[in-house]
């Protein structure tokens, strides 16, 4: 069951990279992120990853959730859902079986035909 909310599939704490951090190199795994700094690689995540507003990432993303808010330049694949917050902004492919794009979210690339896409005005401030 896909859940309304994509943190709602977030079901432990996730590890940090912090504002100031600069992070190279790939992610894999099993675990959830929280990303406010900036991230040279490719992540390949059995969990959720989420991009803050300040966040710039450079590889390519595949995840079962992903949440943009910053800056990705490179494609995205959710195995679940995709959310694409106001402040988003891809440059890349995107893919998934569920995309939300927010008003104001900006991507420069194809997004997959075969996704279910709800387009949405953000409310909440969290």
């Amino acid at each position: 069951m896909i859940k309304r909310r994509a943190l709602d599939e977030v079901s432990k704490l996730p590890s940090i990279i912090d504002r100031d951090a600069v992070y190279v190199g790939n992610l894999e795994g099993r675990d959830n992120y929280v990303v406010h700094g900036e991230v040279t690689g490719d992540a390949d995540l059995e969990g959720a990853l989420m991009l803050g507003p300040g966040c710039r990432w450079q590889g390519n993303i595949r995840a079962d959730v992903v949440v943009v808010r910053g800056r990705v330049m490179g494609d995205i694949q959710a195995r679940v859902k995709l959310d694409l917050r106001a402040t988003a902004r891809v440059t890349g492919n995107v893919s998934g079986p569920l995309i939300a794009i927010a008003d104001g979210a900006v991507v420069q690339g194809e997004i997959g035909g075969d996704s279910v896409i709800n387009h949405y005005r953000e409310r909440r401030t969290h």
